[in-house]
């Protein structure tokens, strides 16, 4: 009798037969029995796409995958972004509006990756995603008409400012409730490939927003009943005031396409040209393969999280500056590219900056113009037909500012 008997035993399971070394249990990828215990962290380390070199050069087996119109107007949405960005944070200290959110930094991740989608791709954004907007046709002025609440923004004001929408365009509201897109995403997903549609859904977020319940549900949603879905997370370094080293122990958010059995790629989020390739690349497995696809672009948020936050209390010194070397920022690399193959210079980046500047400038002095939506919408657009008791609240509500209009700048205000 020897030794390993049970080796060359073989065992019926599903209807199937395998040799007892191999362990053929329900759920687990094809295995192997080992007779001492072994622990693992990782399955090895992930490699990050990079092909267009902080010095603006391609890598030398890369072409540029777009046309020179495409790489422009690429460019002129993130310069846009960061200029937009500028004038609105500065008008939040002016106290001109409640709230923003800035991109700068991020501007490849979210533009180049829209970039490589198809217009019918269906977008849930997050917030830090302006250049995708742009990209999609947002304009300077429903900017400021969204972050001002007046009468032209979109939500009526009821609203936090940045929370963007463009149905026309397949891009859905932006939501205050951090994650809870993420998990929406896949539903949409799921219905491209029932349908059979070259169409995929789209999901940004964060490395905070990968921490919610919602998110990790969507990505194993999503796997198994392999969904049409392309889930595009912006690691960029911090969760508000929580670095990333506080945020989990594993290997960024890509190991955790992998625990769900997706296919996943990381990639230099501040590289236009590997952003660009790797979504278009994406979209297509998605559409062809009939499954989900993440990817972890690893950038950098160079502002503060929003304008209700000072992230010089928690990043170290220096750090900015150290992140912002040559070549390291989107906007700088990509210019820089643009450059060397004779599409752009000095003069019509300097004008490009102005005319963006302008852009928005304009649109703030346009939106501050305007009156404020009538106070009733904050009970319309929700019911079919209002329930009583919120007919009695809003009823009250009017009878009580007709009552003291006095006391009141109603002339700000659209009809009353």
């Amino acid at each position: 009798m020897k030794g390993r008997r049970e080796v060359l035993r073989t065992l019926a399971f599903g209807g199937r037969r395998f040799k007892a070394q191999t362990a053929a249990f329900c759920g687990i990828r094809e295995s192997e029995f080992v007779c001492t215990p072994e622990f693992r962290r990782d399955c090895g380390g992930f490699p990050v796409l990079r092909q267009l070199n902080p010095d603006g050069t391609l890598e030398s087996n890369v072409d540029m995958p777009f046309s020179a119109e495409e790489a422009l107007k690429i460019y002129g949405c993130m310069v846009r972004s960061r200029e937009y960005d500028m004038v609105m944070n500065d008008a939040q200290r002016q106290g001109r509006i409640t709230f923003y959110c800035t991109n700068l930094g991020e501007e490849a991740a979210s533009t180049a990756s829209c970039a490589a989608m198809q217009p019918q791709d269906m977008i849930w954004p997050q917030y830090r995603e302006l250049g995708m907007y742009l990209y999609r046709g947002l304009t300077a002025q429903q900017i400021v008409d969204c972050c001002s609440g007046n009468e032209d923004d979109h939500a009526q004001g009821r609203a936090l400012p940045v929370h963007y929408i463009l149905p026309d365009a397949n891009v859905q509201v932006t939501k205050a409730v951090l994650g809870t897109h993420v998990a929406q995403a896949p539903g949409a997903g799921y219905a491209y490939r029932l349908n059979g549609e070259d169409r995929v859904s789209v999901a940004y977020f964060g490395d905070g927003a990968a921490s919610e319940g919602d998110a990790l549900s969507a990505l194993n949603y999503a796997a198994v009943l392999k969904c049409q879905t392309l889930f595009i997370c912006r690691n960029n370094g911090y969760s508000i005031s929580t670095p990333v080293s506080d945020q989990y122990a594993g290997d960024g958010i890509a190991g955790r396409g992998l625990a769900f059995g997706m296919a996943t790629i990381r990639v230099d989020g501040n590289d236009v040209v590997a952003v660009y390739n790797a979504t278009r690349a994406a979209r297509l497995h998605s559409v062809t393969e009939k499954e989900p696809v993440l990817l972890e672009l690893m950038t950098y948020r160079v502002g503060d999280h929003t304008t209700s936050d000072d992230s010089s209390v928690y990043r170290p010194k220096g750090e900015i500056e150290g992140r912002c070397a040559d070549g390291e920022m989107p906007i700088e690399r990509f210019r820089s590219f643009l450059v060397s193959k004779g599409l752009w210079d000095a003069e019509k980046d300097k004008a490009l900056a102005a005319e963006a500047r302008g852009e928005i400038v304009t649109a703030m002095r346009a939106g501050e113009k305007k009156k404020k939506p009538h106070p009733q919408h904050m009970f319309t657009d929700m019911y079919d037909e209002l329930p009583w008791h919120l007919r009695e609240q809003r009823d009250n509500m009017l009878e009580h500012i007709e009552k003291n209009r006095s006391k009141y700048n109603v002339a700000n205000y659209r009809d009353l």
